[in-house]
């Protein structure tokens, strides 16, 4: 049986938040102040406006954007084949019967397995019920992958809680509540947002 995977340095750290909505934007230009971090977006014009320093929804300012200077955005998978954090902030919209639309969630797991690496952790923000990470997730992300959950990866759970359009509860003031599915991923997971969340973080078993 191999060794059980060791998570990255602080200092070899890539991150790519994959959806760059009104939770992964703000989250990606915070990370990019620090390290080196890749938005992930498959809406390929959402992703030509950013690139050209402009968000279109108004949830971060232009300014804002030149700031994050460790920052680039790809509509291309490969372009994040080399990140060892994965930040899931894709929507989980309902349907007409008021039930989660988990297609979003399902097609960001199928991606990430294809460039997912041994030692890399991958961290859901997107509002779900509970269990779904463990239960609908993970297995897209071990099967895709070939790699086995909390031997060769690892995941973190960190929901989001940002309103759209809100400009005083920004992603920084908001504290942050994190977890990881070992006691040394949680470690990680929490260290690296309270890096870059100043409100602090609350790290749930």
């Amino acid at each position: 049986m191999s060794q059980q995977a060791a998570l990255p340095a602080r200092s070899e750290i890539c991150i790519a938040i994959v959806g760059l909505g009104y939770v992964g934007l703000p989250l990606a230009v915070e990370f990019g102040k620090r390290y080196r971090t890749i938005g992930y977006d498959i809406n390929e014009s959402r992703v030509s406006e950013l690139e050209a320093g402009h968000d279109g929804t108004l949830e971060v300012d232009d300014g804002e954007l030149k700031e994050a200077v460790r920052l680039q955005f790809s509509a291309d998978l490969d372009a994040i084949a080399k990140c060892r954090v994965y930040v899931v902030t894709v929507p989980t919209p309902i349907d007409a019967a008021r039930r989660p639309d988990l297609s979003p969630l399902i097609r960001a797991s199928e991606s990430i397995g294809k460039v997912l690496k041994r030692g890399d952790t991958v961290v859901y923000e997107s509002t779900v019920f509970p269990g779904c990470t463990e239960e609908i997730c993970i297995p897209i992300l071990e099967q895709v992958s070939g790699l086995k959950f909390n031997h060769d990866f690892y995941a973190g759970y960190s929901p989001e809680r940002i309103n759209p359009g809100d400009r005083q509860h920004r992603v920084t003031t908001i504290k942050k509540v994190t977890s990881g599915s070992t006691p040394q991923a949680a470690e990680f997971v929490d260290a690296l947002y309270s890096s870059v969340v100043s409100a602090g973080t609350h790290k749930a078993s």
